[in-house]
């Protein structure tokens, strides 16, 4: 037995009144005396035993009144029938309701989303007046002091017309947990809990590890999974993820990319299609066979039309679940890069040269040409890179180069021979390039190549067919070096590195340790070099040209570079094309922009107020809802054992038509408040007699 109001138990401690006021009227009795026993001697000892035994009677029934008064108010409820006595326990309903988009799948009965919200609604048409029920979306933004319940059964059915499909993903727990801190304030006996779902191994993701204990021994959970009866094997193929190849982005240089596909049907799918879309142009396609539960690596190239933001996506034909046929992705495509070369007509002609080579093209980099004794006229942030190509310099020329470094700026330095070596090194430990070293190889035993990082960005496409370091097919004859252990070495020499690679701050260093004429080396005139020279003005000059990505509903946050803190309000493109302002939170290591709200699919580029695209980043579904397929029965038990109070009846209906059968079966009670009431007014009517008949009595006894 249970009772709905169990404070109100305290009120039994009423019941001590009759008895208190028993033995009160006890002592109020006192002895007359008779001028002769002869009357007392005469009176009938049978009257006064019935009358004695009438009072206790009277002092029971004033108990019995007020404890089944008490009892009424406190609502003894007990979970079985009793026919002709009490009433229908009020009951307590929570629907819990799968809407991510693994639902939106078709089966011989029709779509699931719509099979569960009808499921839904044959259960609210079995709850009777009085009941209470509540909706709750297994993806949902409500808190739970946004959720309540509701007798008035037509506010849920219009609730349930208005769930849609949401392309985030299920969270089962999160639901439970909501679930259990509304019973909590629930007064009703039965409880029940209908969780609709199509079971998929996403849903029973634990976010605690730790060990739960859901709900009271009242409480019922009805695991009611969507599609486990169907006939039909669904085939569905989806894009996990794509992989961006190319690491230096340029116009009319092809784009390369990798679509990681996953077959998740028991079957082979043979003749698949897919395409890739640039800025919704369709570039390239390629047909596939993928065998059944197995996955695919497909490699895509196209030709990117356009400088700037370039949107991107892969995407499949159309299969059992559409959602997960399209996968976004993003890059930039810088502009001409601006270029400062610092240093005399000696040293700068071969980098000249380089650049001029490649001027008939709308994407070849702008360069200018300084002298070394103009360091201190030139605003490096007007250049996206700056190559010091000699000297002399002084001092405080490494001071604003470390700066301009600090603040996302980049460099391609090579070694000196015109700056006081004193001061070249000391210089050079500013821009953390520390434990140079001379090196000097004999005229007839020049130095060579001996190591090229070839998977390294600066050298993407430049040696085909092999990815063995040691193998270099072109010889460079090094005379002198004045190398570095620091940094990450690029290409290495007998001894020491002739390129390193190093981050100050936000900006990006490049190191080589020779001079750029012929005295050190005869590199100048190698096929290398102008490779190194005109990719460098590439990779040095651009920051993230490759977008983030993140899934729907997740925050995304950005560390734009110093430069950009000054701004503090960005432009901001969505998958619409509508364009919005953001504010970045200006911290001291630069702009920090967070995007909380990404619940459209596709890219979103980020613009300065002047519209230079900064960077951008692309919002997917999450793969795990491709997987259409669900649990076993035991396997979701055996779950919901780990999360669930021991007391908690749980039953797996995996045929939706007997529903009803199985859940009055289960959730019949009694409230007891009724017969309390009727025991009550017995009780009362019983005392108005016997007290009537214990005066009459008392009449007597004295009159005789």
């Amino acid at each position: 037995m249970t009772f709905l109001n169990p404070l109100v138990l305290l009120g039994l401690l009423a019941s001590a009144i009759p008895i208190i006021l028993h033995f009160l009227n006890l002592r109020k009795l006192k002895t007359i005396e008779f001028s002769t026993l002869r009357f007392l001697k005469e009176l009938q000892k049978t009257k006064i035993r019935r009358l004695k035994i009438k009072q206790l009677i009277l002092l029971i029934l004033r108990i019995l009144i007020i404890t089944f008064i008490v009892l009424a108010f406190a609502r003894p409820t007990i979970k079985s029938t009793l026919p002709g006595i009490g009433t229908y326990a009020k009951t307590s309903s929570i629907f819990i309701l799968d809407n991510s988009f693994s639902m939106d799948v078709s089966d011989e009965n029709g779509n699931r989303f719509s099979q569960a919200k009808n499921t839904v609604r044959t259960l609210l048409n079995n709850l009777k007046e009085g009941d209470e029920a509540a909706l709750i979306t297994m993806v949902d933004d409500k808190n739970i002091n946004e959720l309540s319940f509701t007798r008035n059964l037509e506010l849920i059915n219009d609730d349930l017309q208005k769930v849609k499909i949401s392309l985030k993903t299920a969270n089962l727990e999160s639901s439970l947990r909501k679930a259990a801190s509304m019973l909590e304030k629930s007064m009703n006996l039965i409880k029940d809990i209908y969780i609709i779902t199509d079971a998929q191994p996403n849903v029973f993701f634990k976010e605690n590890k730790d060990s739960l204990s859901l709900f009271d021994g009242n409480t019922s959970v009805y695991f009611i999974p969507i599609g486990f009866n169907t006939g039909k094997n669904l085939q569905n193929l989806s894009i996990d993820s794509v992989t961006v190849i190319t690491k230096i982005f340029q116009k009319d240089k092809p784009v390369e990319i990798e679509a990681h596909i996953r077959n998740h049907s028991e079957k082979d799918i043979n003749g698949a299609l897919i395409s890739l879309f640039i800025n919704n142009q369709r570039l390239t396609q390629r047909i596939f066979d993928l065998q059944a539960n197995s996955q695919k690596t497909i490699l895509l190239s196209a030709l990117p039309p356009s400088f700037g933001a370039n949107t991107a996506y892969v995407e499949l034909e159309n299969d059992a679940l559409e959602y997960d046929n399209k996968r976004h992705f993003g890059f930039i495509i810088p502009e001409q890069p601006k270029i400062a070369i610092i240093g005399n007509s000696e040293k700068s002609k071969y980098i000249s040269l380089v650049f001029s080579a490649v001027q008939q093209g709308n994407n070849s980099p702008v360069y200018k040409l300084f002298g070394a004794e103009q360091i201190g006229s030139i605003n490096f942030n007007d250049f996206d890179l700056v190559i010091f190509a000699g000297g002399p310099f002084k001092d405080s020329d490494f001071d604003r180069i470390k700066k301009y470094l600090e603040n996302s700026g980049s460099v391609l330095f090579f070694a000196d021979d015109l700056t006081n070596r004193e001061t070249f090194v000391s210089g050079m430990s500013k821009l953390n390039i520390t434990g140079l070293k001379q090196q000097k190889f004999p005229d007839n035993s020049p130095g060579d190549l001996t190591s090229i990082d070839k998977l390294h960005p600066l050298f993407e496409g430049v040696f085909k067919g092999t990815t063995n370091n040691n193998k270099i097919a072109e010889k460079v004859e090094i005379y002198q070096a004045l190398s570095t252990q620091s940094g990450q070495s690029l290409i290495e020499i007998p001894g020491g590195s002739l390129i390193n690679e190093l981050r100050i701050g936000e900006g990006k260093l490049l190191y080589i340790s020779v001079t750029p004429d012929i005295k050190w080396s005869s590199f100048p005139l190698t096929g290398l070099f102008p490779t190194i020279i005109y990719r460098s003005a590439y990779y040095l000059s651009y920051k993230q040209e490759i977008g983030k990505s993140s899934l729907v509903g997740v925050p995304i946050v950005f560390n734009l570079p110093k430069k950009y803190s000054a701004g503090g309000t960005f432009k901001l493109i969505d998958p619409k094309n509508i364009e919005s302002s953001v504010q970045s939170v200006n911290l001291p290591s630069g702009a920090l922009l967070r995007f909380e709200n990404n619940e459209l699919t596709g890219s979103y580029i980020i613009k300065s107020q002047d519209n230079v695209p900064i960077t951008l980043f692309s919002v997917n579904t999450n793969p795990s809802e491709s997987n259409i397929n669900h649990l076993s029965e035991n396997d979701i038990k055996n779950h919901f054992m780990n999360i669930l109070n021991k007391n908690v009846n749980f039953d797996v209906i995996e045929d939706r038509n007997n529903i009803i059968k199985g859940i009055e079966r289960a959730r019949t009670g009694t409230e007891l408040w009724q017969l309390a009431i009727i025991l009550a007014l017995c009780c009362i009517i019983a005392e108005m007699l016997v007290a009537k008949s214990s005066k009459n009595d008392t009449y007597s006894v004295v009159n005789s």
